[in-house]
């Protein structure tokens, strides 16, 4: 990764804390769970997408910062509710316990709600944003984490479990499951800074072509894991996956299609896209990097 995507990845991060942990002080009770989950750090590549899309557009990272806190407060009850035993069953995340290990399911189960329905609140308090601006982006993000999106594809993700993958199951789970919510993240962004329709269609086929890659670098790097330990891969879950249904080496190429797609999708912006287009070339780099280590590990 260059010297200047890491220190706009480093920058756009910490704002993002900051925002986060102001819109959550610290409370004793139930607060503690919920800030436990949303400030357990990552690399808050969703909000900084909402952010990084506004600024082609010319809006300042503090007007989009509220729809971009939504976004991540989204992608963490998502993390919550997969996390618990009737999902994904995960005891880990982050590199600590999941929140219902520590809190207990009931708990967990509500840290979820509550971060999925404080979101549009959020949002709907955003101050220096037209109302029309507001009210897309809360339908674009409602629409990209509910059932024709993220939730959506997490139905299928359960149901295709223990299944033969096919790539077009794999295309269906993984465009809702994962691309959905990283489209509408770029989407908000492009929203909030007014895009006209041409700069939106552009934005709008970059998050789709984006939210691909990123899927198949993630399942390209997970199956090259062992689980952290605990064993909980994909391969372990029988989950439906890209190396699944194309081998290592087809689901490579289709990441770099789909780089190259975004890539393409963005150009005409200028440089002013420029922080867009190497996050979509740092997804499948590091991807391709963990295959050439495991190569020579191998």
């Amino acid at each position: 990764m260059t010297t200047t995507l890491e220190r706009y990845l480093d920058e756009r991060r910490r704002l993002v804390e900051q925002a986060l942990a102001r819109l959550f002080p610290v409370r004793r009770g139930f607060r503690e769970a919920v800030r436990y989950s949303l400030l357990a750090g990552g690399k808050r590549i969703r909000p900084i997408l909402t952010l990084a899309a506004g600024e082609v557009l010319g809006m300042a990272p503090r007007v989009t910062m509220p729809f971009a806190c939504a976004v991540e407060m989204i992608h963490s009850y998502s993390l919550v509710h997969d996390d618990l035993p009737a999902m994904d069953d995960d005891d880990v995340r982050r590199g600590r316990p999941s929140n219902h290990k520590v809190y207990g399911e009931g708990t967990a189960i509500l840290v979820g709600d509550a971060l999925l329905t404080e979101a549009f609140g959020v949002m709907a308090r955003g101050r220096g944003v037209a109302p029309a601006r507001v009210v897309a982006a809360i339908e674009i993000l409602a629409r990209g984490a509910g059932e024709m999106g993220m939730v959506g594809g997490q139905a299928l993700d359960l149901a295709a479990e223990g299944a033969t993958p096919t790539l077009a199951a794999v295309r269906g789970i993984h465009a809702r499951k994962t691309g959905a919510l990283l489209r509408a993240a770029v989407c908000v962004g492009a929203i909030v800074g007014g895009a006209r329709p041409a700069a939106l269609a552009r934005l709008t086929a970059y998050g789709e072509s984006l939210g691909l890659a990123f899927q198949i670098a993630d399942d390209i790097i997970d199956a090259l894991q062992d689980g952290g330990g605990d064993g909980r891969t994909d391969a372990a879950l029988e989950k439906a996956t890209y190396p699944g249904a194309l081998g290592m080496d087809g689901a490579c190429a289709h990441a770099r299609r789909a780089r190259d797609r975004a890539l393409r999708a963005v150009a005409p912006l200028g440089p002013k896209a420029g922080m867009l287009a190497a996050i979509a070339t740092h997804v499948v780099d590091r991807a391709e990097a963990a295959v050439r280590q495991a190569s020579r590990n191998g």
